[in-house]
């Protein structure tokens, strides 16, 4: 006897109704609160946990026992949880600025959005890359035509001479 699989039903689980909607912490509906602003929020959460438990060591006294016993030991573990996401939070910032100087992105380019997207959509995001591929290879994107193929190219050669003359090579030559 064959078995058939049982039909999938749309319908919640009756017997998970009690929970709540947000049944399943992997569906990914279950808010984050270091989604939006990460380096704010958990700059704010450190800051706000450190005084709490090193603000009652300066006072002394039996404040540092109240408050270590009364919120303490919550104020601890959201610094525990806040310090890791802000340290993580600083170095990936760090290497975006870095890698954002070493490797400028095409919307740096004085070129129309719709190019921008078209070079987006196909991988092509740093100016380095687009100045290495061949014309052949641009011009098979979709949508891109000549004309946005001339704009890219004209873009890329005003961004390097710009970049050649702020290094300290005169227009002009000798002087």
């Amino acid at each position: 006897m064959a078995h058939t699989p049982a039909p999938v039903s749309r319908q919640p689980d009756l017997r998970l109704l009690h929970r709540g909607w947000r049944t399943n912490p992997g569906t990914g509906h279950l808010a984050d609160p270091f989604a939006a602003n990460p380096i704010r929020r958990s700059t704010g959460l450190v800051v706000v946990c450190g005084v709490i438990v090193f603000g009652p060591l300066l006072i002394g006294g039996e404040a540092v026992a109240l408050v270590m016993l009364s919120v303490g030991w919550l104020a601890v573990s959201g610094l525990m949880i806040g310090l890791p996401i802000l340290i993580w939070s600083l170095a990936e910032e760090l290497w975006r600025v870095v890698a954002r100087r070493l490797y400028p992105t095409v919307g740096d380019l004085p070129i129309s959005p719709r190019i921008v997207h078209i070079l987006a959509r196909h991988g092509y995001t740093t100016i380095r890359a687009v100045d290495r591929a061949p014309d052949a290879a641009l011009l098979l994107l979709a949508n891109m035509d000549p004309r946005a193929l001339r704009e890219v190219r004209r873009a890329i050669n005003l961004w390097k001479y710009q970049r050649w003359q702020e290094r300290g090579f005169p227009a002009t030559g000798f002087e």
